[in-house]
C-alpha cells in the first residue's frame, strides 16, 4: 500500500502548514495553465526558481494524468510548509491499482515503450509522491522539499 499525503509530510520533516489553497479545475478551458500558474506564484515567495520549475514540471504532468486518464481533473489542493510544499491532483478516475510505479530509466528509454514517462518525470523532480483513494476518486500527490530555497 502506497503511503498516505500525511506520512510523505512527516517523513520529509516539510514542518508547520503555512498556507493552504484549493483550486477548482473543472470545466475550465486551460486547466494545466491555471494549475501551472497557481503553483508559480504561490512558491515565488518561498523556492529556488530550479525549485518552482520543478514544481511546475510535476503539475503540468500530474494536471495533464488527470485529463488524458483519471476521467478529468476536479480539483488542485497546494499546501506550502516552513520547509517545502504538496500538489495534490483530485480526479475522477476510482482505480487506484491502475497507477503504476514511475518507470525506470530503460523503460523510458524503449521507444516501444509510449506511456509512463510523466510518472517518470513526476518521480524525478518530487521528493516524494503517491496516489490515494479520496471521496469521488483518485488523489496524486507530489511533494516538495524545499529547503536550500528563498524560505
Amino acid at each position: 500500500m502506497p503511503p498516505t499525503s500525511v506520512e510523505l509530510i512527516r517523513d520529509h520533516g516539510l514542518g508547520e502548514l503555512l498556507d493552504h489553497a484549493v483550486f477548482d479545475l473543472s470545466g475550465i478551458a486551460a486547466p494545466q495553465s491555471v494549475a501551472r500558474q497557481q503553483v508559480h506564484t504561490a512558491l515565488a515567495r518561498c523556492a529556488s526558481t530550479e525549485q518552482i520549475d520543478d514544481a511546475v514540471l510535476v503539475t503540468d504532468e500530474l494536471v495533464g494524468n488527470a485529463l488524458q486518464h483519471g476521467y478529468g481533473v476536479v480539483s488542485m489542493t497546494l499546501d506550502v510548509y516552513e520547509k517545502g510544499a504538496t500538489v495534490s491532483v483530485l480526479d475522477r478516475g476510482a482505480d487506484i491499482s491502475a497507477i503504476p510505479t514511475a518507470p525506470t530509466v530503460d523503460e523510458v528509454g524503449n521507444a516501444e515503450n509510449e506511456g509512463g514517462r510523466g510518472l517518470y518525470l513526476v518521480a524525478q523532480f518530487s521528493t516524494a509522491w503517491t496516489v490515494q483513494a479520496v471521496e469521488g476518486g483518485k488523489a496524486v500527490v507530489a511533494v516538495f522539499n524545499l529547503t536550500g530555497g528563498a524560505l
